[in-house]
């Protein structure tokens, strides 16, 4: 059974849309074995500094040039860089990307708790204390490869023009007075609270809806 983290190394060298779309959130952190490490640094490398998918042949060529690899590394990134070369077999894209994704926050998660013993020990690499703990969890908890946090004013443009335009059946009052408020009373399967309250000594009242879908 293939190893997600070879897959994931195979399909870096193939498939440029994957590519883009993992490689902010995958870090080398996450990989465990050296060799894996070592390849993966090669190939991000190559990506941010030419903008296009590496070659088996320039990682190998990088490998040779890097200095601080020792000489049984090499070899075993050789190996393993060759066995990703013969690997030609398509993955399925959606598959892919959301293993990735999986994989990513699942070893996120687990180097957040492994340093957050660390920091609780007093034993880790850089000096931080106990209140940064909730930060390193949250931050782990927090990735995904989704990159929507919000509305995009532009290219959302049409499902606002949808929005503003849909036609909802609502649930009339018996009161006019709150149907003209409501434009025609509460939309179907929505929680509303009605809030009053005095806004001057004599009988006036102020009345409020909030919709909550």
């Amino acid at each position: 059974m293939k190893k997600i983290e070879r897959i994931i190394l195979k399909n870096l060298f193939l498939e440029e849309q994957y590519v883009r779309k993992i490689l902010p959130y995958l870090k080398s952190e996450y990989l465990q074995e050296r060799v894996e490490k070592t390849l993966y640094e090669e190939i991000q490398k190559y990506v941010l500094r030419y903008n296009r998918l590496p070659t088996h042949e320039a990682i190998h060529i990088e490998l040779n040039s890097r200095e601080n690899l020792f000489e049984q590394d090499f070899k075993n990134c050789l190996e393993v860089l060759a066995e990703l070369k013969a690997d030609t077999e398509k993955t399925p894209l959606d598959w892919l990307i959301q293993q990735t994704e999986k994989f990513c926050q699942e070893k996120a998660i687990h180097n957040a708790i492994l340093e957050s013993i660390q920091i609780l020990d007093g034993k880790a690499k850089t000096e931080k204390y106990k209140g940064a703990i909730p930060q390193i969890l949250s931050d782990a908890l927090s990735i995904s490869f989704d990159p929507n946090i919000g509305h995009d004013y532009i290219e959302n443009a049409d499902q606002r023009y949808e929005f503003y335009h849909k036609t909802e059946k609502r649930i009339p009052f018996d009161l006019d007075y709150f149907n003209r408020i409501t434009k025609g009373g509460l939309p179907q399967k929505t929680l509303n609270i009605a809030l009053a309250g005095c806004v001057h000594p004599e009988t006036r009242v102020r009345i409020r809806f909030r919709k909550k879908q």
